[in-house]
């Protein structure tokens, strides 16, 4: 499932490693009329992150009208644009370049770069050979082709970054359901060749499921209550169906950062319940594996946020050109069509970005669970500052922090 390749001396650096800089798409559409969930205010809030802290940011426009347009929005809403923002004519399609965008392989005797490039069907709703699928395959290579690189490692394998999370040293966690719904007719065995040949890892964790709250939008709604206790459905905004950056990263080579449902909230909230089982699992799976050289990991807990959720409108774009137009399992009940209907928001406080000095951290406005995050971030991350800002627009749409960048590995710096 590997194309033309036997050997493959690279590897991702860990996230935690010296980079050159991250990768963003500027938003070419919008999910809602909802000014608050403009996720343009989401990447400018990034970028200017970045860029207040001395780290580059290379923010894909698609062509020179696309530069002007997200230029004239920066500085019209108050943003300054910094000489380290570089604005790409480069095809972004949408905004979650660590799903389809480039990943950033080293050589670590050489030094040489090389991206690694994966196949797309928008997250399993559609199909490979759809327009906007080959648009999404296709960044990895228009980077490559960008930046001159050495190499371009390409596979057949469905998969998206969000997914794969990397220590750096040859070990790779992966979503059983996730990826195997993506590749229905691939083995296991042929998946981990993929991921050892693209990737350079040699050590393959298989977890098995997802957080309740990252659907796969098309299996059905969640039942569930308002505050009223009135009984609702609950729908998922493009959800992925369990991609580990909602809630499991290595923040070292042998430290991974799983979330964590206390008790009392899986005893009072359907999802966290669903939750707290799903990541007890995890757990168990991550404390009974070795890493690469045969050593076990130490597990650091964080937070999750409170489930949160909103209503939506017929009138509004996520409604009427996504949910409307899905084709539901059969047991799911019917899309009520004309009626509004619930979205919930895919939060997460593990869904952040690490860089130089840095992280770009999730904020809700809860302040005991802020400042809990912000206290397990600081100790697990020494040496960095931990800024929060609100990722709501992205999490309304689907995603987070982490899913809308990729870094940019240093070569000399790796290790």
């Amino acid at each position: 499932m590997v194309d033309n390749l036997q050997f493959n001396p690279y590897i991702m650096p860990g996230e935690f490693e010296p980079q050159t800089g991250v990768w963003l798409g500027w938003p070419t559409f919008q999910w809602f009329q909802d000014p608050t969930l403009d996720t343009r205010r989401s990447i400018a809030s990034i970028a200017k992150t970045l860029s207040d802290h001395g780290v580059p940011s290379y923010i894909m426009c698609g062509d020179a009208a696309g530069i002007s347009r997200a230029q004239h929005w920066l500085t019209a809403n108050g943003f300054t644009i910094s000489p380290i923002m570089h604005f790409l004519k480069i095809d972004q399609v949408d905004i979650w370049i660590r799903d389809y965008g480039p990943t950033f392989l080293v050589d670590r005797t050489s030094r040489k770069m090389a991206i690694a490039s994966f196949r797309q069907n928008q997250w399993g709703y559609s199909t490979e050979e759809d327009p906007e699928s080959e648009r999404m395959s296709n960044v990895p290579k228009s980077v490559f082709d960008y930046l001159k690189m050495d190499s371009l490692l390409s596979t057949s394998v469905v998969s998206e970054g969000g997914d794969r999370i990397q220590n750096g040293q040859g070990t790779l966690l992966v979503n059983r359901a996730v990826e195997l719904q993506r590749n229905p007719d691939a083995s296991v065995e042929s998946l981990e060749l993929a991921y050892k040949q693209t990737l350079g890892v040699t050590n393959i964790i298989w977890l098995n499921a997802g957080v309740r709250e990252d659907l796969h939008s098309d299996w059905g709604p969640i039942p569930y209550s308002d505050p009223s206790g009135q009984q609702i459905l609950l729908y998922g905004p493009q959800t992925t169906g369990g991609h580990l950056d909602e809630f499991c990263r290595f923040v070292s080579p042998k430290r991974i950062l799983l979330a964590q449902v206390s008790p009392q909230e899986a005893a009072s909230d359907p999802i966290a319940a669903v939750n707290y089982a799903r990541l007890a699992d995890a757990y168990r799976v991550l404390v009974s594996s070795r890493d690469q050289d045969g050593q076990s990991f130490e597990i650091i807990r964080i937070p999750v946020p409170k489930t949160a959720f909103r209503e939506i409108q017929p009138g509004e774009p996520m409604y009427h050109n996504f949910l409307e137009k899905l084709s539901y399992s059969g047991d799911a009940p019917p899309f009520p069509t004309g009626d509004p209907v619930y979205i919930v928001r895919s939060s997460s406080y593990a869904n952040y970005l690490v860089t130089n000095g840095l992280v770009v951290a999730p904020s809700y406005g809860d302040e005991g669970k802020d400042s809990e995050a912000l206290k397990v971030l600081s100790s697990a991350y020494p040496g960095r500052e931990i800024v929060q800002i609100d990722p709501s627009p992205l999490n309304y749409a689907g995603g987070g922090i982490h899913c809308a960048t990729q870094q940019q590995p240093l070569p000399s710096a790796v290790h």
